[in-house]
Formats: C-alpha cells, structure tokens, sequence
C-alpha cells in the first residue's frame, strides 16, 4: 500500500476532490475562493511510470490507460464515491502521525483508480494535470498546475540546500579572536538569536562592514541571475536584513529595502516603483513554478495553468496564470524566511557539528579563510 506525507497525499487529495467535484475556484489574494470565477474540469490525468491514467468526468468518472498509442478502457467510478475518498484523505493528512504514514481507508480507492504512487513524476514541474473548459477563450484546454499544500503544517515555498548559502566579507578589523567572538555570542540574551547576536555586534557594537561576496551555490546564483539580474544581491541584502531588524516577513523586509535602498536603485531620489518588492515577487513566483536551488532553470513553466492551493480547511483554490499579478501579491503577502538548522557545534561554538545525521548546512557563524572574515546566511522560504 502507498505510504507519504502529508504533502504527498496532498496531492492525491488535490486530484481526487477536483475530480469530484468538476470545479477549479479561483483565489483572491486572501485565498478566498471567487464563485462567479472558476474553470470546469473534464478531465485529469495521472502519469505512472510507463503510461498514463486519464480520468474523464461527466456523470460519473471513467477511467482509461494510455499506452503509447493505445486508450484502454478499465472501469467507470461515481463522482460520489470520489466526493468521500477526497474527505477520507483530508482526514488521513489532518490526523496522520510520522514523516511517512498510510491512509488505510483509501486503499481500495487506490486499487480500484489503478494508482502505483502519490505524486508526479520528479520530471515534471506541474504537479497535476487537468483538462480545463476556459470560459475566457470558450475551449477546452490541456493545463498543468503546480500543487501548495497548507494542510497539516506550513509549507515550504522555496526549500533550503548546503547551497543556499549567502557569503558575505566582513571587514577584517575584529580586535579579537574568532573562536571568542563566536563563544561570546553563542548563546545571547533576552532571546536573541545567535545570528542576530553576532550580525550586530559587527555591525553595530565594533563598526565593521558587511559586503556581499557571493552564494555558495553557482547553480543557484545562476538561477537567480536567470530571473533577475540583481536579484542575488537583492537576496543577500534581504537575508542580512531579516536578522538585523529580527523581522522575517517578506513583505515587511520588502519595506526596509526600499527604505534603504542597498544597491542605490534610487541614488536618493523618491519613487514609487518599488523595484526592491517587484524582484522579489519575481523570485516567489518562480519559486512556485518550479524553480530549485540545484536544477537549472529555464524560465520554462511546465506548471502553465498556475498554481492551486490546498488551503488548512480543505477548501482548494487557484492562481490561474492569467491573474499573475494577484498571484504575486499573495506570495509576497504570505510568505517568510525560514531558520533551518545552523549545524554548529554547541560544545565548539563556530565549527562543524559532526554529529550523525547533521544538516550539513553550516551557516550563521564569523570564520576566516586566506586571512579575511566571512558570514554565511542560509536561505529558505515557508507560507506563513
């Protein structure tokens, strides 16, 4: 039987209650479903290893495999029947225990929808596939959509990697050692975190400057020039912010880059165009289409429908492509930077933890090499 978790069956839960239900809603910018605003659905499809299951949706649900160039017919469903497999799933997410669990109510569902795994194929960027009737161009048209689940526990937008790292150069003038500058802030007061602790006492207590060098990983840097060309720096300068200001919503570190504008977009001059928040809604966009820190991005959406969201009452909405703009003020208004674990060592402030099972992201730290002073800063990005 299949096992996953709770984004995993997120998405058979995705799959089967659209199905049931005919309807694809879209979102306002608040996730709030539109009733005049919706897409009908015809068909869906399911890719297996070697071929393709289509679910076909009229007054009840017909069930073929395609083959190559063969369609075989395998059995007809009821929408009904789908209707309370799609509940039996939302309960299993909701009450599902563990990293990986089964949902034993659905099994015949599984067997009898001839369904071998949870999710998409890892080749593919959309994370389902619909037959949509688009009232907008009176046609039917064949659409991948990625898949956000909120259900069970936030959702991570833009996943972290011992790549994600931000490298920046810091002033070689501490005035102490590096070992007692990490030990000293290690475990700061007043509930402080250590990365805010140490990122203002070089700043703020010993005047040093902190400068942008680069992201650990090329292929990211990469990606990122890809999208925009200053958006690697609009990032480092937008992770360095979060822990000064101690503030981790996008929305809100958007803000302070505007105010202080690091890169001199503005040369001290008022505008409204707020480049700062227009790059980085770029960047979440691109997030949620399909972009990762390892694989190269192409700017090619095989998510061409847009995005749908599992929202934490089961309730399911959508961002079609063609109302990108609200997308984006959703994303920016939604989502924060994540803290995953530093790895350090907590008997040896400022070194490696070596302990099994580590993530070896191994950030948030002062250290030297070829005698100057660097800082890491870790990027990750999760709905609220």
């Amino acid at each position: 039987m299949l096992k996953g978790n709770k984004g995993d069956w997120s998405e058979l839960y995705v799959f089967t209650k659209l199905l049931a239900e005919g309807k694809l809603y879209q979102s306002d910018i608040n996730l709030n479903r539109d009733e005049d605003n919706y897409y009908e659905i015809t068909k869906a499809y399911r890719e297996e290893s070697n071929s393709i299951l289509e679910f076909e949706r009229n007054s009840e649900i017909s069930i073929y495999r395609i083959e190559k160039s063969n369609r075989v017919f395998l059995g007809h469903l009821s929408v009904d029947y789908f209707l309370g497999k799609s509940n039996d799933i939302l309960n299993g997410i909701i009450n599902g225990k563990g990293k990986s669990f089964e949902i034993e109510s659905v099994n015949d569902f599984i067997d009898e929808t001839k369904i071998q795994k949870l999710t998409a194929l890892v080749t593919s960027k959309s994370d389902i596939k619909l037959r949509i009737y688009d009232h907008r161009l009176s046609k039917e048209t064949d659409l991948g959509f990625s898949i956000k689940s909120l259900l069970g526990q936030d959702s991570t937008l833009f996943n972290t990697g011992p790549g994600n790292n931000f490298i920046f150069e810091i002033e070689n003038d501490l005035k102490t050692s590096i070992d007692e500058f990490n030990r000293e802030t290690y475990k700061p007061l007043g509930g402080m975190s250590k990365i805010t602790a140490r990122l203002h006492k070089i700043n703020s207590e010993l005047g040093l400057k902190i400068k942008f060098k680069e992201v650990q990983s090329k292929q990211l840097w990469r990606n990122l020039k890809m999208i925009d060309g200053d958006l690697p720096e609009v990032l480092a300068y937008a992770l360095l912010y979060r822990w000064l200001y101690r503030e981790a919503s996008l929305l809100k570190i958007s803000k302070i880059l505007e105010e202080k504008d690091p890169l001199n977009f503005y040369n001290g001059d008022k505008s409204d165009q707020k480049l700062y928040e227009y790059k980085l809604k770029r960047f979440l966009a691109e997030c949620a289409m399909g972009m990762t820190s390892e694989t190269p991005w192409h700017g090619i959406y095989d998510a061409t429908g847009g995005v749908i969201i599992a929202k934490k009452d089961g309730d399911i909405v959508c961002f079609h492509i063609y109302d990108f703009n609200l997308f984006r003020e959703y994303l920016i208004n939604n989502t924060m930077f994540e803290q995953p674990s530093t790895g350090e060592d907590e008997d040896n402030p400022g070194y490696l933890r070596t302990t099994k099972g580590t993530k070896k992201y191994y950030y948030g730290w002062l250290y030297e090499e070829n005698d100057k002073l660097y800082f890491k800063i870790n990027l990750q990005i999760r709905f609220k």
